[in-house]
């Protein structure tokens, strides 16, 4: 599994559970990444467990690093980018 791959596996995931969350996305490298979800604060957890199982296993397997930031929207305004 690429990279890519990963961020698009948690990606989805993420707006399966929080659909109007607004996703930035950082390549920091080949194996490293993050995804900062600014979402409302009654989907942090939701978005926790969606997600959390499957960067650990990508950090093990593949050993990519793919980070997922929950802020909460009302607080937080996602960048421009």
């Amino acid at each position: 599994m690429t990279l890519d791959d990963a961020i698009a596996d948690l990606t989805a995931r993420i707006k399966s559970v929080s659909p109007n969350a607004v996703l930035r996305i950082q390549r920091r490298s080949a194996q490293e990444g993050a995804i900062r979800v600014y979402a409302p604060a009654d989907d942090e957890a939701s978005i926790t467990a969606a997600t959390q199982e499957i960067t650990l296993a990508l950090l093990t397997d593949p050993g990519l690093d793919v980070q997922v930031l929950v802020y909460d929207i009302s607080t937080s305004l996602p960048p421009e980018q």
